[in-house]
């Protein structure tokens, strides 16, 4: 089963507190998931080469659009599959 995974700006925490009402029931199922994006921490360090962020930046270009300009982003997580 494929979840829905909810990353919400930083900047939201209003959004943040009504996704999470909104969609308690789907969250406590395990249906989705509903976090704050944690991207760009300050508290961590800063060890990632320019190659790797535009990598970053090509795989993820649309959540990095949709957290500006929508405050939120909506990605599927497909399942972790055992490997042989």
């Amino acid at each position: 089963m494929t979840r829905l995974l909810f990353i919400v700006a930083r900047d939201e925490p209003g959004l943040l507190d009504f996704l999470r009402r909104d969609f308690a029931a789907e969250e406590a199922a395990g249906e989705i998931e509903i976090f704050v994006d944690r991207r760009h921490d300050r508290s961590w360090p800063d060890v990632r080469s320019r190659e790797v962020e535009a990598r970053d930046w090509n795989r993820n270009s649309n959540v990095y659009i949709s957290l500006r300009e929508l405050g939120c982003a909506f990605a599927p997580q497909q399942p972790v599959l055992p490997r042989d």
